[in-house]
């Protein structure tokens, strides 16, 4: 909607969403993100050598190693969620695994093993994202009243969005980013005949947010996703590497996201305002379309959120080719008002018939083709 005053035209958000997308790790996996259940095995094999050359990546799969077994050839590997569930244990109770692993260096191999994440969505995701630029292009051309929310750390949905209509509209995260001006980008879209503000909620954090503990602010970093294996000693100078420092205090940042495990750190003062978001874009919009997400047994707070947020008679959509026999079971527990497709993201956006009736028809009574077997 586009509001005239006096001054300059701003664009501004709807009042209500047509349709909220909820991404999992399936939307991203078409543009080459891996899968959750691949990051771990990616880590302990020889995949990729600067894992096993590194410190990090040493100290890490050595722990793992002593506290696990697996099968290689079987594919047989322990979750993230149990490691960090083990990880996460000692840190709550406040106690060492053993001499050789005291509680502080349990924390160390915690943040160690989300930088290994980190390193391997960096490295593994394809940075031309080409089913993002196809979701987006399709928004453009049938209905910019959207907002994302999305349980994905990698930034390929963002990466992508230059395709929806260069320059004719901005992304708001919904949280204050201290480089990241609102403000200047609604004044940036005067002149734009349709300039669009789209709303995306990251659940578990990004890649390109780093985060201080000290002030509690944001840095959006949006081209710097990777990270140096080697660099075990980045920033003890802050002259050295000045994006990894705030300007207002001088601490350390970190890499804000929410690494898989059943004691999730929900209440992250960050993490907590998207999801209050999230839930009111929810309760307000008239569809929900759900692309490549399964609920995991450590999402049961994602669980809550839709259980609380969902309407009588709201429209929930999924899209997933998964051949799990709970997935529907899993939706069907949230709502009777749900209709399955059985196809990949990247073919469902093929289908430029279904996703403009997905995205127009919006009184939440149709009766769509497809259907889940």
């Amino acid at each position: 909607m586009n509001v005239q005053t006096t001054g300059p035209k701003y664009t501004r958000h709807p009042t209500g969403r047509d349709v909220v997308f909820v991404f999992g790790a399936g939307a991203s996996y078409a543009d080459g993100a891996p899968l959750q259940a691949d990051i771990l095995p990616i880590i302990m094999s020889d995949e990729l050598s600067d894992i096993r050359k590194s410190k990090t990546g040493q100290t890490v799969t050595e722990f793992i190693a002593d506290n696990f077994s697996w099968d290689e050839q079987a594919q047989i590997y322990p979750t993230l969620e149990t490691v960090f569930g083990f990880l996460d244990y000692f840190i709550s109770q406040d106690e060492h695994l053993s001499a050789q692993y005291s509680n502080a260096r349990i924390r160390a191999i915690k943040e160690g093993l989300i930088k290994l994440i980190h390193y391997v969505i960096g490295v593994k995701s394809n940075e031309q994202g080409k089913t993002y630029r196809s979701f987006w292009e399709s928004i453009g051309r049938h209905n910019p009243n959207i907002a994302i929310l999305t349980l994905n750390y990698d930034t390929l949905l963002e990466d992508a969005f230059g395709s929806f209509h260069p320059g004719a509209g901005y992304i708001n995260y919904s949280i204050h980013l201290m480089n990241y001006d609102l403000t200047e980008k609604e004044q940036a879209m005067e002149g734009y005949l349709n300039p669009a503000a789209i709303k995306i909620m990251k659940g578990h954090g990004s890649l390109n947010w780093k985060y201080c503990h000290c002030c509690k602010q944001v840095l959006l970093t949006p081209r710097d996703t990777k990270i140096d294996l080697y660099d075990d000693h980045a920033g003890e100078d802050p002259g050295s590497s000045a994006k990894y420092y705030c300007p207002i205090d001088k601490s350390e940042f970190e890499t804000l996201i929410i690494p898989p495990s059943h004691i999730k750190k929900i209440s992250h003062p960050v993490i907590s305002q998207i999801l209050s978001e999230a839930m009111r874009e929810i309760r307000s919009c008239k569809k929900v379309v759900f692309v490549g997400y399964s609920f995991p047994d450590a999402d049961v707070h994602f669980k809550a959120l839709f259980k609380k947020s969902l309407s009588h008679g709201q429209q929930v959509i999924v899209v997933n080719n998964s051949k799990s026999k709970t997935l529907k079971y899993n939706y069907l527990a949230l709502t009777d008002n749900v209709q399955f497709i059985k196809l990949s993201f990247a073919d469902f956006l093929n289908s430029d018939s279904l996703v403009k009736e997905i995205l127009t028809s919006t009184d939440g009574s149709g009766n769509l083709a497809y259907r889940f077997r």
